[in-house]
């Protein structure tokens, strides 16, 4: 059979998985290089809770050794890159790109649902968001794009990535790879207030049921070019002027989705360090942490998250300016011990931030 390259991109679905159940037929499905992730519960009240300590990562471009050296860093791993056995109830966040939209490599899609398994079984949650290399590595597949790969290995590639999430929100924490728009959300109010569902719920019901076409995912991916009036994502070109225009609205959709914090990747931080507090003079009471380090040239960073039942949260930054002694004791601290009392100081403002990145170095 002849596939023009004007196929509709519907086809390619299709195709992948009536290749999928040949191969199982014929019992072939277990010679993939990738394994199967983590079967998640349907029902987000099923879901794992989120315990209040978390370590972040974002844009780790297909660089496992990074990763691993700050997870070591941080008491998960031990010399031998294994898993702890304390990890019961810490969370692992990363905010998209994990391949590289240029070359994805399989081995980083396979240690990352390796790593998913193992953690489960310790009691530690992993929780994977999409980012624009992997909406961008999705499309030229769906347009026949192989990457040199063969073609279960591009069908399990494309799988692994419809199955991450655009977004997740924990408490008062939104996740997510790109900058916030208003429009999103917009919509994310809209939704919570027309369904009254949890609004990760709104992953399952809108995001991924636009995976069944390129145009139809295009409102949800970080794009470039000149954006359409119904996108409610895109990657704003330039975020200080977007912000200084549209923050305080942004700020006041934010505070009826109560949400006081927002962590993301992509645009990278130059200094190697986390932009803290991002645009907080135009988005009043939102602490925006940039958690972009570049660290595949760093060799280490992620954001490191605890929060009391109170509601205090204690943030602290792994990079390569503020790794020390002292820091690897202090983040295996806050990621080993809940924090149950609500002496930790609550950080609502910039001048805390300020007080808070004297006391970090």
């Amino acid at each position: 059979m002849h596939i023009s390259e004007n196929t509709a991109p519907g086809f390619f679905p299709w195709l992948m998985g009536a290749l999928k159940n040949i191969l199982r037929t014929f019992g072939l499905s277990e010679r993939r290089s990738v394994i199967d992730p983590p079967k998640e519960p349907d029902n987000h009240a099923e879901q794992p809770a989120f315990s209040g300590r978390c370590i972040v990562f974002s844009d780790t471009d297909n660089c496992v050794k990074s990763l691993k050296y700050t997870l070591r860093f941080a008491g998960i791993l031990n010399e031998k890159d294994e898993l702890t056995d304390n990890l019961k109830g810490i969370s692992i966040f990363h905010t998209g790109d994990m391949i590289g939209k240029k070359n994805p490599d399989p081995s980083v899609v396979e240690y990352w649902q390796t790593l998913h398994q193992d953690a489960l079984a310790k009691g530690c949650h992993v929780k994977l968001i999409v980012g624009n290399h992997e909406q961008e590595i999705w499309q030229k597949i769906m347009a026949g794009e192989k990457y040199g790969m063969q073609a279960e290995q591009v069908h399990w590639l494309n799988e692994f990535i419809e199955s991450l999430d655009l977004f997740h929100v924990a408490g008062p924490i939104l996740f997510m790879h790109g900058y916030p728009t208003l429009e999103f959300l917009q919509a994310l109010l809209h939704f919570k207030e027309v369904t009254g569902k949890d609004l990760n719920c709104f992953n399952t019901d809108h995001y991924k049921r636009a995976l069944i076409s390129v145009d139809a995912m295009r409102q949800y991916s970080y794009v470039r070019e000149r954006r359409q009036t119904h996108y409610l994502l895109y990657d704003v070109a330039d975020a200080s002027r977007y912000y200084k225009k549209q923050g305080r609205d942004v700020g006041a959709v934010l505070a009826q989705l109560k949400i006081d914090i927002v962590v993301h990747g992509h645009r990278p931080q130059r200094s190697g360090v986390q932009a803290d507090y991002e645009f907080g003079k135009w988005i009043p009471k939102v602490r925006m942490i940039g958690n972009d380090t570049m660290v595949r040239s760093s060799g280490i960073g992620a954001t490191v998250i605890r929060v009391a039942s109170s509601g205090a949260v204690d943030i602290d930054f792994i990079n390569k300016k503020t790794e020390s002694e002292k820091l690897r004791r202090k983040v295996r601290e806050v990621l080993m011990e809940p924090l149950i009392s609500s002496s930790a100081s609550s950080l609502t403002s910039p001048k805390d931030a300020e007080i808070k990145s004297a006391t970090q170095g």
